[in-house]
Order: structure tokens, then sequence, then C-alpha cells
């Protein structure tokens, strides 16, 4: 784990004092023994033995400082079947935490895009749980604490896979819909108590877990400009505490992002966080759609779909190349545009399929992406 530069700037600071306060610091006059030089041979062995001691006592507190400094932000992290959680602790920023987690603190508006109850990215309070979602993390933590050993297979951690949505033409099996919340909050998060409208001859089970999820709308394929299925957007996650026949009623234990009155609830799916990577498709006719958050472009982290699923043998875990397809421009003459040849400008990694449909994580890109860019398998 990497060490803050507050924690930094402590030890450096506190080094400086030491060298300072005992090894600048000129020694007590003493009466000094003139015969056969006694007095000088007595004030240079005590020199000797002080810069020795100091020596000594700063390894020792410089050591101390990097272990509770790693400790330290250790032992503020939990891990949950929906991945890792930090526990906020005083003067703690977001940008500092997205130095510790991401390796980068400019990745903090992604730190605040996962933690959507956080209303104001420049005020965090101590005891809040930030979700760390960084591969980087994950793969640390996993290395950390399983068993080493010979490995063939290679895997690709993503810790919010239960927040990934999808598009589909098949409607999901609804279950109810969320239509009373006690304090009548427009927006809905973490904690807030929920009442639910069972859809009829649907069993909604006290004790059991379920997605809460809204339809965005029909998505074309910008391939063939066809309907292609509809687009679902995960908000979080329901509990049910009391279950009648008339109604349900439920606490939210994890919100994705903002849950609307009127969202509706659906089965929980079992996905795994640890992705087994696997070669994709050759000579694979596929294209990039859209993104799950309706951005004009994407970009590294982006969650996206393709048009192509499980019909056309597409896999979660496969990685596709993204290519950017080069054509001549209106003074190349009649014949434009024409195609010339394709460039390599991102790659992207399978998380989840659909019949038709797959949602993507772009994991690297060299310029911003547009849908109807055509995919490669990666090489």
């Amino acid at each position: 784990m990497r060490i803050s530069h507050k924690k930094s700037q402590s030890i450096s600071n506190l080094f400086s004092f030491i060298l300072l306060e005992v090894v600048a610091k000129p020694l007590p006059e003493k009466p000094v023994n003139h015969h056969k030089g006694q007095g000088m041979k007595t004030q240079s062995k005590s020199r000797r033995i002080r810069k020795l001691v100091t020596a000594g006592l700063c390894a020792a507190l410089v050591m101390f400082f990097f272990a509770s400094a790693n400790a330290g932000i250790e032992e503020h992290i939990i891990e949950t079947e929906t991945g890792f959680y930090y526990t906020v602790q005083k003067g703690d920023t977001l940008w500092d935490l997205s130095q510790e987690f991401s390796d980068s603190p400019w990745q903090w508006p992604d730190l605040w895009h996962y933690n959507p109850q956080i209303p104001n990215p420049h005020w965090i309070y101590p005891g809040q749980k930030i979700r760390i979602y960084k591969k980087s993390f994950g793969d640390k933590k996993r290395q950390e604490t399983e068993p080493a050993m010979e490995k063939t297979e290679h895997y690709f951690t993503y810790t919010p896979i239960r927040s990934v949505g999808f598009i589909r033409k098949q409607p999901v099996e609804t279950l109810g819909t969320l239509s009373l919340e006690r304090h009548n909050y427009s927006l809905l998060s973490t904690g807030n108590k929920v009442y639910i409208r069972p859809e009829p001859g649907e069993n909604i089970v006290k004790g059991e877990k379920y997605l809460i999820y809204r339809v965005q709308g029909g998505v074309d394929d910008p391939a063939t400009d066809q309907y292609i299925g509809d687009q679902y957007l995960l908000t979080g996650i329901l509990e049910i505490t009391d279950s009648q026949p008339d109604f349900a009623a439920g606490r939210i234990v994890e919100a994705f992002r903002d849950i609307q009155k009127n969202d509706k609830i659906m089965p929980l799916m079992d996905r795994k966080a640890d992705i087994r990577i696997k070669p994709g498709i050759e000579n694979l006719s596929a294209n990039l759609m859209k993104s799950e958050e309706d951005w004009n472009f994407m970009g590294q982290d982006t969650i996206a779909f393709i048009n192509k699923g499980r019909g056309d043998g597409i896999e979660v875990g496969q990685q596709y190349t993204i290519l950017f397809e080069v054509t001549t421009g209106p003074d190349w003459g009649p014949d434009s545009p024409k195609y010339l040849t394709t460039e390599e400008i991102g790659t992207l990694l399978v998380l989840h399929t659909e019949n038709n449909t797959a949602t993507v994580l772009i994991t690297d890109s060299k310029e911003d992406l547009k849908a109807g860019m055509p995919l490669q398998a990666l090489k």
C-alpha cells in the first residue's frame, strides 16, 4: 500500500526534529582535562555514541511509522459479497483515497461515481463506508489471501459486478414495484425502508434479497438501426423484512446509483467478481453500441454494450480489441468515403451476456470511443 503524502510529510518532520535536537545540538560544556588529550578523546567518543544511538532510533521510528501506516489502512478495509469497503477516517478525502487505492488522485471522480451515497465529493465523514472498486486493489487482496500456487488460468477482478446492467428483448421476471417510502423521499439510498406492491401471483419471500432495477427504454443497433432490446439499469439491492399477501416491506441494503419510486425488483443474479480470461471469437462481426450511463463518448473503465451475445458465441471473460476505421475524405474523389485500414484504439472485457447482446468493461482506450466502432478478437 502506498503511503499518502501527509503521512510521508509527518515522518519527514519527525526525522528532522530528531536530527536537530540530538545530532546538531552541541554537547554540554564539561571541564576538559588537557592531560595527554583525555578530554578531547572523551568528547569525541561521546559524539560517536550519540550519533550511533540516534541513527538506530531514526531507523526504528521510520520502520514503525511505515508499518503502522500500512496496517492502519488495512485494518479499516473489509471484504463483503459485493466487494471491498473502506471506513472513512478523520482527515480523509476522496483525492487521498484515490491515491491510496488507484495509484492516482485524478481517479477520484470514478471513486465518487461508484459511491452514490456521497452527495458532495468534497465532504466525507469518519465512519462512512466507501466501496473500493478498482481492479488493482481486488487483485492485491486476492494475492494476499490466497496461497501461492502455480496457475495456468488468468483472472480479472471486477468488484462491482452486481451493479452491471444489460440489454435484452425478452422482459425480465418482475416480482414487484417500489410503491411507497415512509418518508416520501423522491430519491432513495442505502438504509431506506420501502414498501413493495407485488405482481399478481408472485411470491416475495421474507429474508430474501432482490435486485432493484428500472427500464431505460429501447435501444437500436448502430450497425442496422433496428431495435435490439430494452436497457435494464440496476440500481440497488433490497432485503425483504416482511411479506404479506397484498404488500411486502424491505430495506435497501446497497445502492448502486439513485433509486427511485416505481423502480422494480427481480431475482438476484449470481455473478462472480473474479472473471476467467478467455480468447475472443476470430472473425467476429460486432460493434460497440452505447455506454450504460448514456455518455456521448466512452473511455477506460466505462461500462458499455455490444451488439452480439450468447447466441453468437460471446462468453463472459472474452477480450476484444476496439478498432477505428480509417476512411477517405471528400478530397479523395467521388468514391469517398472509401475504407483504407483500421487502427487499434482500445480493448474490452465481456462481463455479462444476453442472447443477442453483451455488457462489457472498456479496459483501455487511447482516445474517445464512439458507438458503431467495430471489434476483433484480442491478439
